[in-house]
């Protein structure tokens, strides 16, 4: 398989996904995505797999691990921050927003954690 059909058949992957979602939620069906992600990704994976072509090196890894980082340093400081802001404002706000502030302000602190975990192993590791 070449790049350009492992390009194409991941993006046909991606619309069958993201219409099988749309579909289950509509239909208040929540066991359809769980089982359709878990295909997706083995197919991607297989696909990925039998791809002959070179379709990452050193430069695409660096790139994703930069991107990753940057993801980790922007996302978790705003949802805390946004997490605190809410829960602040608990006078003025209605009792749902309230609760999505403890529930980002706790989605924070767990990727914090899994962070810090992730980055000990990995620098015990090398």
């Amino acid at each position: 398989m070449t790049r350009k059909a492992l390009r194409i058949s991941t993006a046909v992957i991606s619309v069958a996904l993201a219409v099988v979602v749309g579909w289950s939620i509509t239909a208040d069906n929540f066991v359809v995505p769980i089982v359709a992600i878990v295909l997706a990704v083995g197919l991607s994976y297989f696909l990925r797999r039998a791809t002959k072509d070179v379709t990452q090196d050193e430069r695409t890894t660096l790139l994703y691990e930069k991107a990753a980082g940057a993801t980790i340093r922007f996302c978790v400081p705003l949802a805390a921050l946004t997490g605190i802001i809410l829960f602040a404002l608990r006078e003025r706000l209605s009792v749902e927003l309230v609760s999505a502030g403890y529930v980002l302000a706790d989605v924070a602190c767990v990727l914090m954690l899994v962070h810090l975990a992730f980055y000990s192993y990995y620098n015990r590791k090398h």
